[in-house]
């Protein structure tokens, strides 16, 4: 399969002629220069990759039924994500055991889940934003690290509080698992956040959202920098942003890339089942009532955002908006996640890597999607 006169764009850059991508046995067997001279401009770029989605066309990832992985992973890939971390909302440790069990059953038969992201349930209930209170724990104990060696193969990240109980031996024993710490639904200061560092925790789960700012702790007069202004200045800390222009406005986007630089911003949907439906009313996890407003998912009673309705492809158009370069725009979609993952067979088009592609327009708009080298959309 040879896809034809495209602008290649890889490690934040355009390439300056047209190239053809030759494909084997869904793999990047050679890319030469074209002959082929096409009308409109059109780039290829790998596919999406998200690290931070509990669901879409209706479903939430953690239902762990064949329908529920199916309706998410196709949502994904028919807006261009060819790979994605599915997360769970706060659940108890043994509620969560068995879910994992069970998906670990069903299959990819759309774009691939390539593991699994617990926001919770070490977080903190003044920061939960829409985790379920009751599922919240505030200490990690050591009776727990049995769940997190149990399952250390589909756990890729754990998003935490800093603040709760022992969260530096948590972070500590998920670091010598190969599993990704991230602070966030935080109501931490710089210090603690420092000290989970120091044992290997490296990003910030979905910026500026449910996490902690610059404030004082009760009878203490000193004024600490939060989770926000931390990962700012923190070269350590790679930082999550849902850049739908509701979670973050065009403005705060700016801040933060101006900050952490497009290398080390990953682009996260954060979408909820009700991503790709009309509006109406949907759930987060399996039992938290959400609605969906036509651009983004409340809570019920309308008092808070809840998550996003809107794909990494999109937020990648909408940081073009912003007056962000394309490369570097479709960087924080594909390759800084999956260097912050540790992926080494996608998120870069290049000779050898999976060939999962998103081909482009100028204005960053999705014109077909490849998946393993078979057109999916398109």
């Amino acid at each position: 399969m040879i896809i034809r006169g495209v602008y290649i764009i890889k490690g934040g850059a355009v390439g300056a002629e047209p190239q053809d991508i030759i494909v084997e046995n869904g793999v990047i067997a050679d890319i030469v220069p074209s002959v082929s001279a096409s009308g409109e401009k059109l780039y290829a770029a790998a596919g999406y990759i998200d690290e931070h989605t509990h669901g879409g066309y209706g479903h939430d990832y953690f239902e762990a039924t064949q329908e529920a992985v199916d309706a998410v992973s196709k949502f994904h890939l028919d807006h261009g994500t060819t790979s994605f971390v599915a997360t769970a909302v706060a659940t108890k440790l043994e509620d969560l055991d068995i879910q994992i069990a069970n998906i670990r059953k069903l299959k990819n038969n759309f774009a691939d889940t390539i593991g699994l992201h617990m926001e919770g349930p070490f977080i903190s209930v003044k920061k939960k934003g829409a985790q379920p209170e009751e599922n919240i724990k505030s200490v990690f104990e050591d009776s727990d690290a049995e769940f997190f060696r149990k399952n250390r193969d589909l756990i890729k990240i754990v998003t935490l509080c800093p603040h709760v109980e022992n969260a530096a031996a948590l972070v500590k024993l998920l670091t010598s698992l190969g599993i990704k710490a991230h602070a966030g639904h935080d109501d931490s200061v710089e210090p603690e956040i420092m000290r989970t560092v120091a044992e290997g925790l490296d990003g910030a789960t979905h910026l500026y959202c449910a996490s902690s700012g610059l404030g004082r702790r009760k009878g203490d007069l000193t004024k600490y920098l939060g989770l926000n202004e931390t990962a700012l200045i923190c070269d350590k800390l790679k930082a999550e942003v849902i850049a739908d222009d509701i979670h973050i406005p065009g403005s705060l986007f700016k801040l933060i890339l101006k900050n952490k630089g497009y290398r080390n911003i990953m682009l996260v949907s954060d979408s909820l089942s009700a991503a790709g439906k009309p509006a109406g009313y949907y759930k987060l996890g399996v039992d938290i009532d959400i609605y969906n407003n036509g651009r983004v998912a409340l809570l019920k009673d309308l008092s808070a955002l809840a998550g996003s309705i809107t794909p990494v492809s999109e937020m990648v158009r909408i940081a073009v908006g912003y007056g962000v370069p394309l490369a570097e725009a479709v960087y924080m979609g594909n390759e800084s996640p999956a260097n912050h993952l540790g992926l080494t067979d996608r998120g870069i088009l290049d000779v050898g890597k999976r060939a999962d592609i998103c081909i482009l327009g100028a204005d960053a708009c999705v014109k077909e999607v490849y998946l393993r080298g078979e057109r999916v959309v398109g």
